[in-house]
């Protein structure tokens, strides 16, 4: 579903309730909050029991298939310093799992270690023990600061970590005209320093499920059902 689709959605719904002059730099601001409330639904939270998050991640077939567009993988190598410092991608929410490659003289290829993640009780525990040590083959991560990790036994590594990127911000891209505004995917858009419009980058029933959170911030109780039914009235005409 296109942003301009969405847009007339939220549109008709806003003059029908008679909600005012809403700007379209206003509903891309509405939509992003939307799509991040809509995101965080769907990750699984691993302090709650699976039995209580059948709509999560990890729970649910369709829902993994929704979150599947944000699911990136990022190659590390971290020969700076202080070693064992990973600074992650920009776009980075949420943390999947990592893991370290070391080559084994012995075998002649790269092994894979799964890097576990501590909170800082918990590496406290780790250093200290004399039974489960950290090294190559058991290394151990905290999140140190914003967008960082480190890395524990604290030397040069390299792997992949798998995360969750931010997903889009929306921008309706338009000309105007006097008071006539026309949507101009190809629009440079001055506030976002870009040329053209971004659509939503969802599977457009997870679209109606974030026009229907959308509409609730402006007081409308719409069921993505009822959003579903205008847009394929919408694709219907053509528009």
């Amino acid at each position: 579903m296109t942003i301009k689709a969405v847009h007339d959605i939220i549109l008709f719904y806003l003059d029908k309730d008679q909600n005012g002059f809403i700007t379209h730099e206003e509903i891309d601001a509405v939509l992003d909050k939307a799509q991040m409330a809509l995101f965080n639904d769907y990750l699984y939270n691993p302090k709650l029991p699976a039995q209580n998050q059948p709509n999560r991640y990890g729970q649910n077939q369709r829902v993994n298939d929704s979150l599947s567009p944000f699911k990136t993988i990022f190659t590390f190598t971290t020969n700076n310093t202080p070693a064992g410092v990973l600074t992650l991608p920009a776009d980075f929410m949420q943390l999947n799992m990592l893991y370290a490659t070391v080559y084994d003289n012995a075998l002649a290829r790269n092994v894979y270690y799964p890097i576990q993640v501590l909170n800082e009780e918990e590496l406290i525990e780790r250093l200290e023990s004399q039974v489960i040590t950290i090294s190559y083959s058991d290394p151990v991560c905290v999140m140190n600061a914003a967008n960082q990790i480190q890395l524990f036994p604290e030397q040069a590594a390299s792997g992949k970590v798998y995360y969750w990127r931010k997903p889009a911000t929306p921008i309706f891209g338009y000309t105007m005209n006097g008071r006539v505004i026309t949507h101009d995917p190809t629009a440079y858009n001055a506030a976002n320093n870009l040329d053209g419009s971004i659509n939503l980058e969802w599977r457009d029933s997870d679209i109606n499920n974030i026009i229907s959170k959308a509409l609730s911030y402006y007081g409308l109780n719409m069921s993505s059902g009822d959003v579903q039914q205008f847009a394929e009235v919408k694709n219907t005409q053509g528009q």
